[in-house]
């Protein structure tokens, strides 16, 4: 038993302090069990055969002489093994592997489109407003005719009429039918004459013009988007625009004046 200041031994292999032929792990402050090999512990010492042979002669002598104490798995914290370790016979350094060659590995990118504005290319304002564009703006005021064509006295119910008479009377109406007709082909022809303009517009290289389908949003909303995408790929491309914005302040200018009109055809027959 050692003084508590005297420093322990270092981990390794030992011979077995019990007399026990084969080596004992000591993981330096217990011994392990006789004839294992923990999980801890250096790979197990192969000594020359005449080394083996003394070892095994002078632990059997030791311990028919109780030169060494007995060892436990558990012994004690502070005690120290006795016994000087087995030389174990020369053995060769594990030769040191070079790593392979590491292949350089080319940067991610990100699958996800990057979408960027085109530079403003040199198309003039003539390039970007194709005839189908013209033709989508000016075509509501194909309606304003049959606004003024209405027989304003239809409208106007008569003390005679039932509930229904001035709704039939509205319905065969040649001002109101050329509205209403008018109303749904200028929906229908706007369709592919924005699908045409597209199109020529792709043709004349801007890139990625508005999409056709907006017109279903409404007319306004389309010639807007449309235009304000031109003007963000080339720089030009307005005109439709304010165009746009003109028609629709006749058509609003229109709407006033025939309900006055209306409102004084409504008075007189009071």
């Amino acid at each position: 038993m050692n003084d508590a200041s005297t420093p322990l031994p270092p981990a390794g292999w030992y011979r077995d302090p019990a007399g026990g032929a084969a080596p004992r792990w000591w993981s330096g402050t217990a011994w392990a069990a006789a004839n294992t090999v923990p999980e801890d512990a250096t790979p197990l010492p192969t000594p020359a055969p005449a080394a083996a042979a003394a070892a095994a002669a002078t632990a059997t002598s030791s311990a028919q002489s109780g030169a060494f104490p007995a060892a436990t798995p558990s012994a004690a914290a502070n005690s120290v093994p006795p016994i000087t370790p087995v030389s174990p016979a020369a053995t060769t350094p594990a030769a040191t592997t070079t790593p392979a060659a590491t292949v350089a590995t080319p940067p991610v990118v990100n699958p996800a489109a990057n979408y960027t504005y085109a530079a403003p290319s040199d198309v003039s304002d003539t390039g970007t407003n194709t005839w189908q564009m013209w033709v989508f703006v000016l075509l509501p005021l194909i309606s304003l005719p049959g606004l003024f064509a209405i027989d304003l006295d239809a409208l106007v119910p008569r003390p005679t009429d039932t509930p229904t008479d001035a709704q039939l009377r509205l319905l065969v109406d040649p001002g109101y039918l050329w509205m209403m007709i008018s109303g749904w082909l200028m929906f229908l022809v706007n369709i592919p004459l924005a699908i045409f303009d597209r199109r020529e517009l792709d043709h004349r290289g801007i890139d990625r013009p508005f999409h056709w389908a907006f017109i279903f949003l409404g007319w306004l909303i389309y010639v807007i988007g449309r235009c304000v995408v031109v003007k963000k790929r080339t720089g030009q491309g307005l005109a439709p625009m304010w165009a746009a914005f003109g028609v629709t302040a006749i058509m609003f200018a229109t709407t006033v004046v025939f309900m006055g009109m209306l409102f004084s055809r409504a008075v007189e027959t009071l």
